[in-house]
């Protein structure tokens, strides 16, 4: 019995122990960035009195600012200091809805403004958000389990010229930042430039006597005999709402003139005018006026200076000059009756706002 003990206990110690031990493993991380959709974008043009940004403006009556139209139509993507693009978006986040940080827009690569939670949304997302998440995030639908709705408004600053692309960006926990190319192209705070001609390239408008004549007689009418052209060369696509007005005309010739009670012509007796914007052409006379600094602006009279195209009924195509293109006008002259002088000094007046 001894001897079995000994043996088996012989066996027991041969038997190598079994020891447990462990193995480094890695994954890739559990993150998908977040993805932004674009629900609704709009834009405030030329407008001062909703308690954001401010109407753009400037000293110079004759180019600076912009003109309000009713639907604040603007076929170029261009804007001025202290105009608002406003944007409504959705961010989805498969890892959760309280994976999402924030929103930012960007200009040109640059943060420049912090999107504001809407914490209930009402924006329609029909057509906008497509199932994603592998199925479990809903198309079309707000999830809160996903999905923040953000409101972005950006206020376009001064210091700001020229091309620049804007974007809104999102951010999850870990800083990573995504976008759904909803970019968009801008040229900011262009130059309005026009340039002032004639069609026969003289250097003022003149007008054509009657036959036979060497004079204007107190009572006729005459036409010009070329015509003023306004050439849009604003920067940045901008189109431009014209208006026109003159100065009454003067005699610098000590004559002691009289037309009819003073010494001055009034322009808004004496001249008229028509003018065409490529196929608009207003075939009606309209009666000149004066500028007048310190009179409104809207689309029908600016200081006073009527439109171009001033006869007709009000549309957005009337009296927008195209970029780089042309307006053309002729003036009809009738001399007051009891007029005498020399009444050579006097100016048209050329007034454009970006539309």
């Amino acid at each position: 019995m001894k001897k079995l003990l000994v043996g088996l206990l012989a066996v027991l110690f041969a038997v190598v122990p079994a020891i447990a031990d462990e193995f480094p493993q890695t994954i890739p991380p559990v993150n998908t960035p977040p993805q932004v959709y674009m629900l609704h974008s709009a834009y405030d043009i030329c407008a001062n009195n909703d308690g954001v940004g401010a109407q753009p403006n400037g000293f110079d009556l004759q180019l600076d600012g912009c003109i309000g139209l009713p639907a604040e139509w603007r076929y170029e993507e261009y804007a001025f200091t202290g105009e608002n693009l406003k944007y409504e978006i959705l961010v989805r986040d498969c890892n959760g809805a309280q994976d999402v940080s924030y929103a930012k827009i960007t200009v040109d690569g640059y943060v420049e403004a912090l999107c504001t939670q809407i914490a209930a949304p009402t924006v329609s997302l029909a057509g906008q958000v497509p199932a994603s998440c592998g199925g479990v995030a809903p198309a079309n639908t707000f999830s809160t389990t996903y999905d923040k709705v953000y409101s972005c408004v950006l206020t376009v600053e001064p210091s700001w010229y020229g091309p620049k692309s804007v974007n809104i960006q999102a951010y999850d926990q870990t800083n990573t930042a995504a976008t759904q190319g909803i970019a968009q192209s801008w040229y900011f705070n262009p130059a309005v430039i026009i340039d002032v001609d004639t069609n026969d390239g003289a250097d003022h408008i003149w007008y054509e006597l009657p036959a036979g004549q060497t004079v204007v007689f107190p009572g006729q009418t005459t036409m010009s005999g070329n015509k003023l052209v306004v050439t849009n060369l604003a920067e940045g696509g901008v189109d431009l709402w014209a208006f026109i007005a003159a100065t009454d005309l003067t005699d610098p010739d000590h004559s002691g003139a009289r037309c009819p009670v003073s010494n001055v012509m009034e322009a808004e007796t004496a001249l008229d005018y028509r003018c065409k914007i490529g196929t608009f052409e207003q075939d009606t006379w309209t009666d000149m006026s004066n500028k007048v600094n310190t009179a409104a602006c809207s689309a029908t009279s600016c200081y006073a200076a009527k439109p171009l195209l001033a006869g007709g009924v009000l549309d957005m195509t009337q009296s927008i000059i195209g970029n780089l293109q042309s307006a053309e006008c002729q003036f009809r002259l009738t001399i007051p009756t009891e007029c005498t002088g020399s009444f050579t000094q006097g100016k048209l007046q050329v007034i454009v706002k970006a539309v």
